[in-house]
C-alpha cells in the first residue's frame, strides 16, 4: 500500500499542472543521503505528457520523468519526438543533481525552444565520478521542439544530456559501489569507487569491472580479466541469486590469474543484494579451478590470499617534550601513562609513527630536514631537500616526505626512505625520489599512503603556499617494493580551500580540514570518499591538524591553542592538552 500511495501522490502532483519551477513540487519521499545505507528504495513512476501541454510543461515533465524507476525511461522518452527518443542515451550523459530548495526554471525561447536553468549541487560523470559543485554553481540547457500530431515534443537536446535529479532522489536512483583491481606488485585487491544507477546493477558492475583500470591507478594495479573482454549477451543474468557472467576474450591458463579473475568479479558483483554467488564463462568455457565447487560465493573459496594487518603500535599524544599513550577517544585521561618513546622537543614538528609503533619521525626545527626517533635515540635522516612537508609511514616500512629539490634535483618534490632494520646498527638510508611530473612547480605539504600502500593522497600547494589541492594517485613500486613513481592524479575536494591536515579513514575515504569555496563558513573537517562525495563535519575554527585512531567516528583534531578534540556525534569533546597526536600507519 505504501508504494501505491507514493505513485498516486506523484500522479496527483504532476497532473495538477506544471509551472516554470521544475523543482517546486516533490515527486516522492526523500531518498538516502550521499553516505546512506543500502535500503530498498521507494519506487517512483511518472505519467506521460498531458494533452495540449505547453513547452514549459513538456520540459518539466521530461526532467521529472528522468528520475522515475522505470529503468528503460519509456515515460521520459514519451516527451521526445521518436527520433530524439531513439538518440537519447541517458547512461552516457551526466547526472546533474539539483536541490529542491532552489527550483529549476523553464524559460520559453520563441518560436520553438526553451531554456532549462538552475543551481547545481553536484554532477556525476558518465564513468561514475561524483563531483560536488562550487557554491552558487548553475547550468542552463536549451531544448528545441517540434509538433507531433499537434502536440509539442522535444526534438533536440544536448548530446551529453543525461538526467537532472534532485539531491533527495539520489539514494533511490544511484549509489556508490566498489570495483576491484589486482595490486601490481602483490596479490591483493585495490578498490576504486564509482556511482552507478541501482537498476540492472549486476550488469553495470560487471561491465565496469571488465574495463581497464582508471588513469589514477595506472601502473599500480592491473586487471587480470582478459583485456578487451565484453559481456557476451551485453548483460549479466541473475537466477536464484546466482550471477551468470559470460564474457569474450582469451581464457586465462595460469591458475593464479584465474583465481584473481574470480576474486575481482566475486568481490564486485556481491555488492548487488540480489547476488549470492557467481559463475564465469569465457568463450563459452566455464572458468574452473581445482577443487572449487561452483558457484563461487567468497574469494576465500578460490584461494585468494587474505593479507594480515601489521602489528599495530599505540597512538601517542605529545605534551611538552613527553609522549603519552592515548588510551581512548572518549574520555580525558588525567593521569596518562608514558609511552616509552624518547623525548621529542616541541621544536620538532609534524610527528609520524610507523605501523608497529617503534619508529617516530618529525620535521627538524628549521624545516629543512627530517629526524628519526628510535628507542632512546634521535637520528638525522640524510638531506634531500628544503621546506620539508609532514612525513608519513606506510605499512610496508617506507617513510614518505615532500620537499623542494635543489640543484640537479630541483624538479623533485617527493621522496621515501626504507626504514627496515635497526638504525643503531646501520647507516641511515638515502632518500629515493618518487617521480610525479604533475607535482613540478608545486610544494608537497603532506603525502599520506593509503592503508594498502597502493595509493597515496597528497595535499600540495603552489610554491608560495596558495592554491591548495588534494589529489589521489596510484603508487608504482620497484621489484623490491620501493615507491618509484606516481600515476596521474585524481582530484578530490574540488570545492574546498584553505586545506590543512590529511588522514586516511578507511581504504575508501580520507579526511582534511578546509572550508567551502565561496561559502561563509569556518574551518571544519571534511570526510571525502574516493568516489568524490564530501561530508562536512561540525566546525572547528582553531583546528590545525586532523588524524584518526580508527575511522570516521574516531577523528581527532589538534587546535592552535594546544587542545586535542575528539568527535562525539555532532560535537567535539576535549581530551585535554597536546601539541601532536601520532597514530601508527595503517
Amino acid at each position: 500500500m505504501r508504494s501505491l500511495a507514493v505513485v498516486l501522490t506523484v500522479l496527483a502532483t504532476v497532473l495538477s499542472g506544471c509551472s516554470g519551477g521544475v523543482g517546486a513540487a516533490r515527486s516522492a519521499e526523500p531518498g538516502l543521503e550521499v553516505r546512506g545505507g543500502d535500503v530498498e528504495p521507494v519506487r517512483a513512476f511518472y505519467p506521460g505528457p498531458p494533452k495540449k501541454a505547453t513547452q514549459q510543461q513538456i520540459v518539466s515533465g521530461f526532467v521529472r520523468a528522468g528520475a522515475s524507476s522505470d529503468t528503460n525511461f519509456e515515460t521520459a522518452r514519451s516527451y521526445l519526438t521518436p527520433e530524439a527518443a531513439k538518440g537519447w542515451t541517458p547512461d552516457t550523459g551526466e547526472v546533474v543533481l539539483y536541490s529542491t530548495s532552489t527550483p529549476l526554471t523553464v524559460t520559453p525561447k520563441p518560436p520553438n525552444a526553451a531554456v532549462l536553468s538552475g543551481g547545481v549541487e553536484a554532477v556525476i560523470s558518465p564513468d561514475g565520478r561524483y563531483a560536488k559543485a562550487a557554491a552558487g554553481a548553475a547550468r542552463r540547457v536549451v531544448f528545441e521542439f517540434a509538433r507531433i500530431n499537434g502536440e509539442w515534443r522535444i526534438s533536440n537536446l544536448p548530446e551529453d544530456f543525461g538526467r537532472w535529479i534532485t539531491t533527495s532522489d539520489l539514494g533511490n536512483l544511484l549509489k556508490p559501489y566498489t570495483l576491484h583491481y589486482i595490486a601490481a606488485d602483490r596479490r591483493a585487491l585495490v578498490p576504486d569507487r564509482r556511482w552507478f544507477p541501482r537498476d540492472h546493477l549486476a550488469t553495470r558492475l560487471a561491465r565496469a569491472q571488465l574495463a581497464d583500470p582508471p588513469a589514477y591507478l595506472a601502473g599500480s594495479v592491473r586487471n587480470d580479466i582478459p583485456r578487451g573482454a565484453r559481456l557476451t549477451a551485453e548483460s549479466v543474468t541473475v537466477r536464484d541469486g546466482i550471477a551468470q557472467v559470460e564474457i569474450t576474450g582469451q581464457i586465462p591458463t595460469n591458475q593464479v590469474r584465474r583465481e584473481n579473475v574470480w576474486a575481482q568479479l566475486v568481490s564486485t558483483l556481491l555488492q548487488d543484494p540480489t547476488v549470492q554467488g557467481v559463475t564465469v564463462q569465457v568463450q563459452d568455457v566455464t572458468l574452473e579451478l581445482p577443487n572449487v565447487d561452483l558457484p563461487v560465493r567468497t574469494i576465500d573459496q578460490v584461494g585468494f590470499p587474505t593479507l594480515t594487518d601489521p602489528r599495530q603500535g599505540r597512538p601517542v599524544v605529545r605534551r611538552g617534550n613527553t609522549l603519552y599513550v592515548l588510551p581512548s577517544t572518549s574520555v580525558v585521561d588525567k593521569d596518562p601513562a608514558r609511552s616509552g618513546h624518547p623525548l621529542v622537543p616541541p621544536s620538532f614538528h609534524a610527528l609520524a609513527m610507523s605501523a608497529d609503533g617503534t619508529d617516530l619521525a618529525a620535521v627538524d626545527p628549521d624545516g629543512q630536514g627530517l629526524s628519526r626517533f628510535h628507542e632512546v635515540t634521535r637520528y638525522d635522516m640524510p638531506f634531500f631537500g628544503t621546506e620539508v612537508g609532514h612525513p608519513a609511514y606506510d605499512t610496508r616500512g617506507f617513510l614518505w616526505a615532500g620537499g623542494m629539490g635543489i640543484d640537479d634535483d630541483s624538479d623533485l618534490r617527493l621522496w621515501t626512505f626504507n626504514t627496515a632494520g635497526d638504525p643503531a646498527k646501520q647507516r641511515q638510508p638515502a632518500a629515493t625520489p618518487v617521480r610525479a611530473k604533475w607535482l613540478e612547480g608545486r610544494k608537497v605539504v603532506e603525502a599520506k599512503p593509503s592503508p594498502d600502500g597502493d595509493r597515496v593522497a597528497i595535499l600540495h600547494t603552489a610554491e608560495n603556499g596558495s592554491d591548495p589541492r588534494l589529489d589521489l594517485a596510484g603508487v608504482i613500486r620497484a621489484d623490491g617494493g620501493e615507491p618509484r613513481e606516481l600515476a596521474a592524479p585524481l582530484r578530490l575536494g574540488t570545492t574546498l580551500t584553505g586545506l590543512e591536515g590529511l588522514v586516511w579513514l578507511s581504504d575508501l575515504s580520507v579526511a582534511t580540514l578546509g572550508r567551502r569555496v565561496g561559502a561563509a563558513e569556518k574551518l571544519r573537517p571534511y570526510v571525502i570518499s574516493v568516489d568524490g562525495a564530501e561530508q562536512a563535519l561540525t566546525e572547528t575554527p582553531k583546528a590545525v591538524a586532523v588524524t584518526s585512531v580508527g575511522g570516521e567516528r574516531d577523528i581527532l583534531v589538534t587546535t592552535s591553542d594546544n587542545k586535542i578534540l575528539s568527535r562525539a556525534g555532532q560535537q567535539w569533546l576535549s581530551l585535554g592538552t597536546g601539541t601532536d597526536v601520532a597514530v601508527p600507519a595503517r
